[in-house]
């Protein structure tokens, strides 16, 4: 499956893994059915005014249930709205699908009506008129100890996952997965199991579908449990041949996306120029303007007018990060050099792609319920296993008041709630970066002379046109050429060398040291490195926010003890040229270089100290050995805390589709 996840996932480089030609005809079928062991098949649960109902014909108190609507004579359904009509509240979170999962706190009747239009094919001009159904379970009160999140719906060859939690305090040992064949005959392909977690491709489908997994969950006290969870396929048009996601990234987008303002005079434009998987074309500037060509002072509503979602939640909590923020002005500002923001529950690794003058976010910043949580796709971020043969890491980390920024830690299955503190403090690396990227490409300085007759892509192919981080890497160029090629290892998955597999924690310090980087990530492409200046710098301005990096040795290291490290280093005098010609660039409107003076310079780590005692630097650092015993970090808390504090930063998405612009 690894493979599998790479195509699908290679939304960075778009070097066409998986696509080229072809349509949705020459994709494997599904695999055909054995004649023994044959699993059991989908069974509807209702039927109603020609609809069926698949799904949980009863439910349990505090255990997740699944609903699904079909109609045997649809290619599709469009236009889904579920609405309860009877029964103690529940919360529908993704009310706009074919499949809806919700967890009931009360025994009792629950209702529920859905309006949909049925399609003959593929093509959304072939739907009739809205129809309506109704259904009715009961909820008991059945002691349940295992549940399963999320129950929703995807797109056909699109990645799913699920998860398994224990409930009533019970600790999971083992769990057992059994796929029940869908509606059609179809099963899911390149099923991989993860502890608790369950991920594979949904089938291609010529109707929409529904697919059925049962968790057989074994407890470290040996008793047993099970649940069911449901999937939707929806059956889609994909454009193989040209569409710029199926065909230069292998990765087919979520069908559920719409304008998260209904009412936006460009709703229209972002739905379709933006996040599909017919996008064949960049959207010219009449269709699509940047935010900054119609006005240098957008309102919060005027941004939200571009604000394309999966779910109707992750707009509110943009729209609520825009309003409490202590940044919401900058990202106001920020905002004026995209066309569109998209956030989606599968958009994993968030990145900024010229070629439409979006960015596309990644919802796991956004959440603030257990619910909304639950309904974000968990596959892992493709590049994380690039880099494993290297004898050193480079975490990474914001600190404020001598511990972690965002301070929160919210285990899965503790089902907490994040704070708004949380919230913001994360979102808001995330966002300086990709609009970092974004006013890369186009600056404020050009907005006024941007022709309404190009596109983001023809503007940005015109030989007049060069992203400030070109200039950048011209005047202030970073000098190692081996930590360049040790970051394509790291970060873009390239075979390492027997000497880059040789290379230690010392001579990466030796290395990185007289250079110009803030990080390891900023020898991966200029982009990366102008967006991550600008970055650090505004998270020590505007949250207080100190930045460390440090180099570790990866071998015979299980306390990961520091070679090397430093807090805010992009203010060393040696870096400070790069950071004012970057954050100038990017944000005119405030005086860099006068900031950067009331900045405070870098503080180096205690070598030799583990990367956790380092968090608290000078006289009054304290070793984690010496708290209270139950305060303690294990070594399995810190193997979990180092893997966080390496991850990929977030992403700029080159591709061949910028042809002079490699």
């Amino acid at each position: 499956m690894q493979k599998s996840l790479i195509c699908s996932s290679m939304i960075l480089a778009l070097f066409g893994c998986g696509g080229g030609s072809g349509n949705a005809n020459t994709v494997p079928s599904n695999p055909t059915i054995p004649t023994t062991n044959v699993p059991a098949a989908i069974t509807k649960v209702s039927s109603n005014n020609g609809f069926d109902f698949y799904g949980d014909a009863v439910g349990k108190v505090g255990q997740n249930i699944g609903l699904g609507i079909h109609h045997p004579s649809a290619a599709k359904l469009v236009d889904i709205k579920w609405t309860q009509t009877s029964g103690p509240d529940v919360e529908l979170i993704a009310d706009h699908t074919n499949v809806i999962g919700f967890t009931p706190d009360l025994i009792g009747t629950y209702s529920f009506a859905v309006d949909a239009r049925m399609c003959s094919s593929v093509q959304d001009n072939s739907c009739g008129s809205l129809s309506s159904a109704n259904i009715t379970i009961n909820v008991d009160n059945q002691s349940a100890n295992a549940s399963i999140r999320l129950d929703h719906t995807a797109v056909e060859r699109g990645r799913v996952s699920f998860r398994v939690d224990p409930l009533n305090s019970k600790t999971i040992q083992s769990v057992d997965w059994e796929q029940a064949i869908g509606i059609n005959s179809v099963q899911a392909i390149d099923i991989e199991e993860q502890e608790n977690r369950l991920f594979f491709e949904a089938p291609v489908v010529s109707q929409d579908s529904i697919l059925k997994f049962t968790a057989t969950v074994t407890f470290s006290d040996n008793t047993r449990a099970t649940d069911d969870v449901y999937v939707g396929v929806r059956n889609t048009e994909i454009d193989d041949a040209d569409g710029y996601f199926p065909r230069y990234s292998g990765n087919i987008v979520s069908e559920n996306m719409f304008a998260y303002a209904s009412d936006s005079p460009y709703a229209t434009a972002v739905e379709r120029c933006v996040y599909t998987n017919q996008i064949n074309r960049s959207c010219d500037f009449s269709e699509l303007p940047l935010i900054g060509m119609q006005t240098m002072t957008p309102s919060i509503d005027d941004i939200m007018d571009r604000v394309l979602v999966s779910h109707a939640w992750m707009g509110d909590r943009f729209r609520q990060y825009l309003t409490d923020s202590a940044v919401g002005p900058d990202m106001l500002r920020l905002l004026r050099g995209v066309t569109a923001i998209v956030i989606s529950y599968e958009v994993r690794p968030s990145f900024y792609w010229a070629v439409t003058g979006a960015i596309y976010l990644d919802a796991d910043n956004f959440w603030l319920t257990p619910l909304e949580r639950d309904t974000l796709n968990e596959i892992p971020d493709y590049r994380s296993g690039f880099g494993s043969e290297l004898q050193f890491i480079m975490p990474w980390r914001y600190v404020k008041d001598n511990d972690y920024y965002p301070l929160g830690r919210y285990p899965v299955v503790e089902r907490g709630s994040r704070n708004f503190a949380d919230l913001e403090a994360d979102i808001s690396w995330l966002m300086y970066h990709e609009l970092g990227h974004a006013n890369d490409f186009f600056p404020p300085s050009g907005w006024s002379s941007l022709s309404l007759n190009n596109s983001p892509l023809e503007t940005i192919n015109l030989p007049s046109i060069n992203p400030d981080s070109d200039a950048l890497a011209r005047v202030y160029p970073l000098r190692s050429d081996e930590m360049h090629k040790l970051a394509k290892v790291n970060f873009g998955g390239d075979t390492a060398t027997t000497g880059q597999k040789n290379t230690t924690a010392d001579d990466v310090t030796d290395l990185f040291l007289p250079d110009l980087s803030t990080g390891f990530y900023n020898y991966y492409t200029t982009r990366e490195d102008y967006a991550t200046l600008f970055e650090k710098f505004m998270m020590k301005y505007r949250l207080d926010a100190d930045s460390d990096i440090a180099i570790v040795s990866d071998n015979d290291n299980p306390d990961y003890n520091v070679t090397w490290g430093q807090r805010n280093r992009f203010n060393d005098p040696a870096l400070q040229d790069r950071v004012v010609f970057t954050v100038n660039r990017v944000l005119p409107e405030i005086d860099a270089a006068a900031i950067q003076a009331t900045l405070p310079a870098p503080q180096l780590m205690t070598a030799g100290a583990t990367w956790f005692d380092n968090l608290t630097l000078g006289s009054a650092a304290k070793s984690a050995n010496h708290l209270p015993k139950g305060q303690r970090r294990t070594q399995a808390q810190m193997r979990e805390q180092i893997r966080q504090d390496i991850r990929i930063p977030t992403s700029h998405k080159d591709s061949d589709l910028l042809t002079n612009k490699k």
